[in-house]
């Protein structure tokens, strides 16, 4: 049973497919699926596209057609907390909907008919995935930060402070801000499957974030992200 691994664009994860061994591609529900062996570990690899949905389907596609053990996002995220900056890395403990609101029927935030606002990361994979960004942000990205917390997801780019107060409304705990994570996350929870998102912060979720974004993940996200992966999947190889 491989790891499924999750991007929403191509520049987080085309160095990760560079890095597979054996690879071999499968089309299916209009996506490509990567499956070899990355750093000694059976994986699939997968662009979820951008968004909630586009995100839940890739990741019921990996858990129902490939088997998917467990499931890791990585990519960037704009900034919620003012203590994170460009550069910065950021590991979820919890994922919300920031845009989930069906009350009065439900309270804010809360999935219905699941009675949950927010979902659990894999302490297992969580856990490896911060030791891992620290190895990494020590040898090669002096001076970044490795934040533990919240991340709240929702389909809408995130670039004002007015939409950032609205983000903290409904997720006040949330650190850091993307379009794709607690939706693969509550996938994960309905099929029993361990879940951890590790994110960038790319741009400071401002007026400037539009202008931000962009560069950063051209620059700089595949790097994090198969550094970062590389030390992760060596220290799950050997257990």
């Amino acid at each position: 049973m491989p790891l499924a691994i999750l991007s929403a664009m191509e520049q987080e994860l085309a160095p990760v497919l560079e890095a597979i061994r054996n690879r071999r591609t499968t089309r299916r529900a209009g996506r490509e699926f990567h499956a070899g062996e990355l750093f000694g570990v059976p994986v699939v690899a997968a662009f979820s596209r951008w968004g909630k949905v586009a995100a839940a389907s890739t990741t019921t596609e990996l858990i129902l057609s490939h088997d998917a053990s467990a499931v890791v996002f990585t990519g960037v995220a704009g900034a919620v907390s003012p203590r994170l900056r460009v550069g910065d890395i950021v590991v979820a403990t919890t994922l919300a909907q920031h845009d989930m609101d069906a009350s009065p029927l439900f309270p804010p935030g809360e999935i219905p008919l699941l009675g949950m606002r927010e979902f659990r990361a894999d302490p297992t994979w969580r856990d490896r995935l911060a030791a891992a960004a620290r190895s990494f942000a020590e040898a090669e990205s002096p001076g970044v930060s490795v934040a533990l917390g919240p991340i709240a997801s929702g389909d809408r780019f995130i670039g004002s402070e007015s939409a950032r107060r609205a983000v903290r409304r409904i997720c006040p705990e949330a650190i850091a801000v993307e379009m794709e994570g607690a939706a693969a996350a509550q996938v994960c929870h309905e099929h029993d499957i361990p879940f951890a998102c590790i994110r960038t912060i790319s741009d400071a979720a401002d007026d400037k974030a539009h202008h931000d974004v962009m560069p950063f993940i051209n620059q700089h996200a595949g790097r994090y992200a198969v550094g970062i992966l590389s030390r992760a999947l060596n220290a799950a190889a050997k257990g």
